[in-house]
């Protein structure tokens, strides 16, 4: 697909030919609350699959503090969170996962996101 190691863009020019999607390439972790828990880094991109049952789903790209990249999915409430707050490419992201507390029906998350700063000299 993109294995050519004298490319150095090779990656990004399938990414951009549609050959593959940012969330996934090979180096992007599929991330699952449930299993590893908060977020917290810089969003560095948006994407989206189209699952069998429910149709496009979105999803947000994060580097995170430990310099991983990692995809996670958007739940419609995190979805409207990141609509509300304008969140975009560079801004610092932090999800809060709470897991489903005792007689509800869904999984509870805080969404924090930070806009890029300018620097103060």
């Amino acid at each position: 697909m993109y294995e050519d190691n004298n490319d150095k863009f090779a990656k990004l020019r399938a990414i951009e030919s549609g050959q593959v999607s940012v969330s996934t390439a090979p180096d992007v972790r599929n991330w699952s609350f449930e299993k590893d828990g908060n977020i917290m880094g810089t969003i560095t991109g948006f994407d989206s699959f189209t699952h069998p049952s429910f149709g496009e789903q979105r999803t947000v790209i994060v580097r995170l503090e430990s310099g991983e990249v990692i995809s996670a999915f958007l739940n419609g409430y995190l979805q409207q969170g990141m609509d509300r707050q304008q969140a975009a490419v560079g801004n610092l992201v932090l999800i809060q996962f709470f897991g489903k507390p005792a007689g509800e029906r869904f999984n509870r998350y805080h969404l924090v996101i930070q806009k890029d700063q300018p620097e103060m000299f």
